[in-house]
């Protein structure tokens, strides 16, 4: 009888526990889409940004290793690096985005992602047109060398080819 007793005390204290856990994770979750919205809704309202532009999303959800981690760090200093000119006047542009937040789901369904992903999209007249994922971005990001190579030749090739 005993044995029973703790086990339901141990199973409620689990599922209280849980509960807990699970509306404290979306009130997080909440909180940063919100951050990110308030971000975004400011960076459009610059009218020095040109109209025509190209931006490099980096995709990616909430838990991510170390190889995720250094795909975003190394696509953004291959921008940064190669091509500084065009991200200095706006018409190469980075953001990163966390496909596990609400706000971002829109994103899944337009692009399709099902993983940690490199995009690259045009813009004209600040309305999308044509994008790109980048595929091999990766299988190459455990290789430094190999994936700001392929990074930057996808991006000078994508946006010279206006």
């Amino acid at each position: 009888m005993k044995l029973r007793r703790t086990l339901t005390i141990c199973l409620l204290l689990f599922v209280v526990v849980s509960v807990g856990y699970f509306i404290y994770d979306e009130a997080r979750l909440n909180m940063l889409a919100k951050r990110v919205s308030d971000t975004h809704e400011q960076g459009e309202t610059d009218l020095l940004m040109p109209s025509d532009y190209s931006v490099l999303y980096y995709f990616h959800g909430t838990v991510r290793c170390k190889a995720c981690l250094d795909m975003e760090k190394n696509a953004k200093e291959t921008l940064e690096t190669h091509f500084p000119s065009k991200v200095a006047d706006g018409t190469l542009r980075w953001k990163e985005v966390n496909i596990d937040l609400p706000d971002n789901y829109n994103y899944v369904d337009q692009y399709l992602i099902m993983y940690n992903t490199l995009i690259i999209q045009k813009y004209e007249e600040d309305e999308p047109t044509r994008w790109k994922e980048l595929h091999k971005a990766w299988d190459l990001a455990e290789r430094e060398e190999q994936y700001i190579q392929y990074v930057r030749e996808e991006v000078s090739a994508f946006v010279e080819g206006n």
